[in-house]
């Protein structure tokens, strides 16, 4: 799995061949078949260890975050703090490449994602229960929507690393306190 990393890293996704694993494992083609049946089962496989590694961060700040907006506070600390050259981030955006091409790399990242929702859905009912937030907002909908701000926001800081993260910080503070002003009773 590692040389399979590797060569996502140095290769892109779709230009890694079964070969190429193998000699830089230093292991025969056929094992490469045995162990893991296919170059795109490895391949997955590798791209989900390196997305556990690289989300254990932000998705640890979910599950432990006391409401919504403690939630959103941790990503973007998060992003504040991501190596955008790390070697499990280029996996994990090669993966997230390959998952236009692939249902299968599609389905696991779909995977990560709705569990992430579900937490974040959970906050915003919770939130909603206590008054915190706006009632009249779909849970799950609402945790799309601010997942996908911060999926963008992380998307945007691989391309421009430098882009002011505070002031970007400072308006999705705005964005979450709108939510909760907003209440209709």
């Amino acid at each position: 799995m590692h040389a399979a990393s590797e060569l996502i890293i140095e290769v892109g996704w779709a230009n890694v061949t079964t070969r190429q694993i193998s000699e830089r494992a230093g292991v025969n083609n056929a094992l490469v078949h045995y162990h893991f049946g296919s170059k795109e089962d490895l391949l997955l496989e590798a791209a989900a260890a390196a997305f556990a590694v690289e989300t254990e961060g932000p998705f640890s700040e979910l599950a432990d975050a006391a409401s919504v907006r403690d939630a959103l506070q941790g990503m973007l600390l998060w992003l504040r703090t991501i190596e955008t050259d790390s070697p499990g981030m280029i996996v994990s955006m090669e993966a997230a490449h390959q998952a236009i091409r692939d249902d299968r790399v599609s389905g696991f990242l779909q995977g990560i994602w709705s569990e992430a929702f579900e937490v974040l859905a959970s906050l915003i009912a919770h939130g909603q229960s206590t008054g915190e937030l706006r009632e009249d907002l779909d849970p799950h909908d609402a945790a799309v929507t601010l997942g996908a701000l911060v999926d963008g926001l992380f998307l945007y800081r691989l391309v421009a690393p430098s882009f002011d993260i505070d002031g970007v910080a400072a308006v999705a503070t705005v964005f979450i306190d709108s939510l909760a002003k907003g209440r209709r009773s």
